[in-house]
């Protein structure tokens, strides 16, 4: 599936990049479709769920019903439940929706994104204990929870409510009820009070910190944008962005981000660790293996350590062991560091983290000069223009993805000359939503967002 992977296809070689790494690829964990999340309980297992359903099960006789389990391994890999309908109270409850993201509560319970939905799910006895139903019917994101039991989610789409809920999975509070952008983690901290978005295709790229404004966790007055962490500035004025397809804690107090995209001819693929302690610098980092132009050969990811696109991390209760989620290869797969760190690890420089494109290809020098310009009319419907400019003859690419990453048109490809240049993007047969639109100049790529609204 290719999903704008075209700048730096080798970066697994970066000398400076595999010497700071201590984690070491282990074991293909399980195969699964899509995983979208994957959290191991305190007995020990290892739950993961997909994006898309998978499954059927026989509801009567002639009749089949698509399901999209939970699965649950043992730290082996054995695959001993398979959970598709779950008890809860007098009733049944089927899991047929879309899984968008898994984690844990303060009792080490399951918080199962079920599309639109958040469940509580006893990790021992695999009853469904409770449901948030938010009075937004869109897809939500992971859960996050604090200490004392209270519960934080949000939309994966923009401009819509982050609620705190209480144990009793009733509605507390609100953070905001418009958060803009587009997200598929939270994380909030112990206590309640840091709040963490892992914002794309938004922009402000990154991991968004909120914080309460009297230090009153879920029943603070109100929360305010401190920062947005996971962003690295360079000498000559550039801005070079983590995406933040995933977030989560590790045992130690660390936030862990996956991220695979690269942004600004600079990129960072794998999992990196920020330390809240040190002003959210990383401090450690995990697989770097990153397939560009994937062909679909899940088999030929197979007994390594590479990846296409992160969604999720979990490790085991003594941290020596990490469990990632490949959302597009298909793979659970596991790493192992004797010696994990913690909050105050040295910091790792960023010149052992990334390379520029051009660097990697052997020259240091930016050799060519192009701008992409936002689009007009923004918001739009149904048309709307995409200037760019150029100062050198180049290949060019221009092309539009969904916030899925699925390409929708390729408007441009091929050498160009230069001068600037317009092109014109219908949306006619497309839904109202956010857009993604990606110039590439012989490998340095530059992406904007354009709102589509009917």
């Amino acid at each position: 599936m290719n999903k704008l992977l075209t700048a730096l296809v080798s970066l697994f070689l970066l000398t400076s990049l595999s010497m700071a790494q201590v984690w070491t690829f282990d074991s293909d964990f399980a195969d699964m479709q899509n995983p979208h999340g994957v959290v191991v309980t305190p007995d020990g297992k290892i739950w993961a769920a997909n994006y898309s359903k998978t499954d059927t099960m026989v509801v009567s006789a002639g009749d089949t019903l698509f399901t999209n389990p939970i699965y649950i391994y043992a730290a082996d890999g054995t695959l001993e439940t398979t959970l598709r309908v779950l008890n809860f109270g007098a009733t049944k409850d089927t899991l047929v929706n879309t899984c968008r993201g898994i984690s844990l509560d303060n009792d080490g319970n399951v918080l199962y994104t079920h599309y639109n939905e958040i469940w509580q799910i006893n990790y021992s006895t695999h009853e469904l204990m409770n449901k948030f139903l938010p009075s937004v019917s869109a897809s939500m994101t992971e859960a996050g929870a604090t200490t004392d039991g209270y519960f934080y989610a949000g939309h994966v789409g923009g401009n819509k409510p982050v609620y705190i809920f209480d144990d009793t999975f009733e509605l507390f509070s609100f953070v905001t009820d418009t958060l803009p952008g587009l997200q598929r983690s939270i994380l909030v901290s112990g206590d309640g009070n840091d709040i963490y978005f892992g914002k794309i295709y938004s922009g402000d790229n990154g991991v968004v910190h909120m914080q309460s404004i009297d230090g009153g966790g879920a029943e603070s007055e109100g929360f305010d944008y401190v920062d947005t962490v996971g962003t690295v500035y360079e000498d000559g004025g550039f801005t070079h962005k983590m995406w933040a397809q995933c977030l989560d804690w590790d045992n130690n107090g660390l936030i862990w981000v996956g991220t695979y995209w690269d942004v600004d001819s600079i990129s960072f693929t794998g999992w990196y660790a920020l330390d809240p302690t040190q002003d959210y610098a990383v401090v450690d980092t995990l697989g770097h293996n990153f397939i560009d132009q994937w062909d679909g050969d899940q088999a030929a990811m197979a007994g390594t350590g590479t990846y296409l696109a992160p969604r999720g991390i979990a490790f085991s209760a003594d941290g020596k062991t990490a469990y990632t989620a490949d959302f597009d290869g298909g793979w659970i797969k596991t790493w192992k560091n004797d010696s994990p760190k913690g909050p105050g690890s040295s910091i790792i420089p960023l010149s052992d983290l990334v390379v520029t494109a051009l660097e990697e290809r052997g020259n240091p020098q930016i050799a060519v000069s192009f701008e992409l310009k936002q689009n007009y009319p923004n918001p739009f419907n149904p048309s709307t223009t995409i200037p760019f400019t150029i100062n050198a003859t180049k290949h060019v690419t221009l092309k539009v993805y969904d916030v899925n990453g699925r390409l929708i048109e390729t408007l441009i490809d091929q050498q160009l000359a230069p001068r600037q240049y317009e092109y014109k993007f219908d949306g006619t047969n497309l839904a109202s939503g956010t857009y993604f639109y990606q110039l590439n100049v012989d490998g340095q790529l530059v992406n904007k967002t354009m709102l589509l609204v009917k």
